[in-house]
């Protein structure tokens, strides 16, 4: 099994990288904001890996992780059943880790339903499945995560026609006492982009 890769990135796509590593070029499956921050970089990159074996689609598919605390929560959130490894990307790369885990231990089915895209059915699954797994996870500070503002600001971001990454990805920078302030602040961040 592959553990990680060192290399050059090679090829960029949308959602994955070939990266060449000892005269071979690997396609690995990662977040899209986790592409632009390797792309960037002209040194070689490393990047930890989960390796699986399709057996539907006869392929065999690597997704990349920066480090080894995001391979260590996809490993969890794979390990709920009904949910692959395409959907817990897609939970990811919408969901801050530590908003994923006050979720989880305060029973908020609506809030991963909201932000993820997650039906109540799977929802509620991976907070039964996960709640006494994530009590060991270190993902940051979590004093002062509400999880009903922050579903109301990817809300509104959201019905502006933003991606849930990109709200993600801009509430996580924005700063603000109230929602409004927050959303305005996030807006103003994705305008310069």
């Amino acid at each position: 099994m592959i553990s990680f890769l060192e290399g050059k990135i090679e090829y960029r796509g949308d959602k994955y990288v070939i990266l060449s590593a000892g005269g071979i070029g690997y396609r690995v499956i990662m977040f899209p904001k986790l592409i632009d921050i390797l792309s960037k970089s002209q040194d070689v990159v490393k990047v930890f890996i989960h390796s699986q074996l399709n057996m539907r689609d006869g392929t065999f598919d690597m997704y990349g992780f920066q480090n080894k605390e995001d391979l260590e929560l996809f490993h969890l959130i794979t390990s709920v059943n009904g949910i692959g490894p395409k959907s817990a990307m897609g939970i990811l790369s919408t969901v801050e880790p530590k908003h994923l885990k006050a979720a989880v231990m305060n029973d908020d089915a609506d809030y991963l339903k909201k932000v993820s895209g997650l039906g109540p059915k799977t929802a509620k699954r991976l907070i039964l499945e996960l709640k006494n797994k994530m009590d060991y996870l270190d993902v940051g500070d979590m004093e002062g995560v509400d999880l009903k503002q922050e579903g109301h600001a990817t809300e509104a971001l959201l019905a502006l026609g933003y991606s849930p990454s990109q709200a993600k990805d801009a509430l996580k920078e924005a700063k603000g006492e109230t929602l409004e302030k927050r959303v305005r602040e996030a807006l103003r961040l994705l305008g310069k982009k």
